[in-house]
């Protein structure tokens, strides 16, 4: 334990200190430091496409709290981690986020990563937004951590309603090795076969090959009129090619919202992916908070918002609101004020501005994301509906439809 000397004075020399600490120096005078947002996310490695996503979302968030005065009278900055794609490399990134950082709350990382940095996150007591899709999350009792993006059991359901109402009848499976994609494909199992679908084959691709020309034989052997696919963009170039020379494609696709990632279009090829397969995605509701969040993304990025980074971008504002509804960066205050400002009642607003005005009249809020209500439920979880979307020839996306919450849940039962 270390002493204390120097009685009153040095008392007070430290108490200048730290009040020095909090503002930094800028011409004309000093300004509030700014409240550390840490992102944990995949920048290198086979999810670098997700890891855009979140990173990209959470600047667009950035730029609406800043614009709008910042947290509690202080801009946010962004400090950045690259997990690596590997849970073991996210290990050394979350201790530097947490410990040079000194990060107040943390946006990611995704399903690959969690359980490698959750007894850290735990034992700092870091709030944090999970933009990952595992089902093991769906009975989540930690504190700390709280996840707007649908599950992937919510995913794989909406993936087996869309199959269904398409007509599709006798289904393969198509997944590579990764410990996620078990928890994906055992809802897509279930629902199809209660639908009346059967599924004929359960293929699985390891990563990185240079052909999986006897894993297709096998596929196109069983013969499917559907598939269920979700890989790393890699593979499926190589993938999409031995389907081309066994059967030139003749069997429609299924994917998940990474098969709508633009690394993943850009590797199979616009016009292959136009022609085989859809994707689900989280949904963005037309209105108010979609808009804002559209209107914000043109104004930092020149190309058209990446698939799921509105998952990050509300997330952000729901820590920053929390924030400042705490009037405090105390995290236990902080995760107690999550609901106040998702769940109703409340004052409904669509936007950080709105959000921090509303707050600052001492009104009770329920924000309105960019990915849809962002109700959290008592495991920390949120609900939405699914976009099915195709890539046009040049690559950009389309929606043909969209799967209600109510309509998935339902299915799911």
């Amino acid at each position: 334990m270390m002493s204390i000397r120097g009685g009153r004075n040095s008392m007070m020399l430290v108490a200048v200190a730290l009040a020095a600490a909090l503002l930094v120096a800028v011409p004309g005078g000093t300004a509030p430091a700014p409240i550390s947002f840490g992102v944990l996310a995949a920048m290198t490695g086979v999810h670098a496409d997700v890891g855009a996503a979140i990173l990209e979302g959470a600047r667009v968030a950035q730029r609406a709290i800043n614009d709008a005065g910042g947290i509690l009278g202080r801009p946010m900055e962004i400090h950045l981690a690259d997990t690596q794609s590997d849970a073991a490399d996210a290990v050394p990134a979350e201790n530097k986020l947490i410990g040079a950082n000194r990060i107040v709350v943390q946006i990611g990382p995704t399903s690959t990563e969690l359980f490698a940095v959750r007894p850290i996150i735990d034992n700092n007591r870091v709030p944090m937004i999970f933009l990952g899709g595992t089902t093991v999350f769906d009975t989540n009792t930690d504190n700390w951590i709280w996840r707007p993006n649908p599950s992937d059991s919510q995913l794989s359901v909406a993936m087996a309603v869309y199959a269904i109402k398409k007509g599709f009848r006798n289904a393969a499976l198509v997944f590579y090795t990764d410990i996620t994609n078990e928890t994906l494909k055992a809802p897509i199992v279930k629902t199809f076969q209660k639908l009346g679908g059967k599924i004929v084959a359960d293929v699985k691709l390891t990563a990185g090959q240079t052909s999986y020309r006897s894993e297709v034989e096998r596929v196109v052997s069983a013969h499917p009129d559907v598939i269920f696919t979700q890989t790393d963009p890699g593979t499926a170039a190589v993938m999409y090619a031995n389907f081309k020379e066994l059967n030139n494609l003749a069997v429609p696709m299924i994917g998940t919202d990474l098969t709508a990632g633009s690394n993943y279009i850009k590797s199979v090829t616009p016009a292959v992916a136009h022609q085989v397969l859809v994707s689900l995605v989280g949904s963005t509701p037309p209105g108010g908070a979609a808009d804002a969040f559209n209107a914000l993304y043109a104004k930092v990025y020149t190309h058209q918002p990446l698939e799921s980074a509105n998952y990050a971008y509300d997330g952000t504002l729901v820590m920053a609101l929390a924030i400042q509804k705490a009037g405090s960066l105390d995290p236990e205050k902080i995760v107690q004020s999550i609901p106040m400002v998702t769940n109703p009642p409340g004052v409904v607003v669509y936007n950080y501005q709105d959000g921090l005005a509303a707050l600052t009249a001492g009104k009770k809020i329920k924000l309105y994301g960019a990915s849809g209500p962002l109700v959290f439920d008592k495991f920390h979880n949120a609900y939405g509906p699914f976009d099915v979307v195709q890539a046009g020839l040049d690559g950009k996306l389309v929606t043909l439809m969209t799967i209600s919450a109510d309509e998935i849940q339902k299915s799911a039962q």
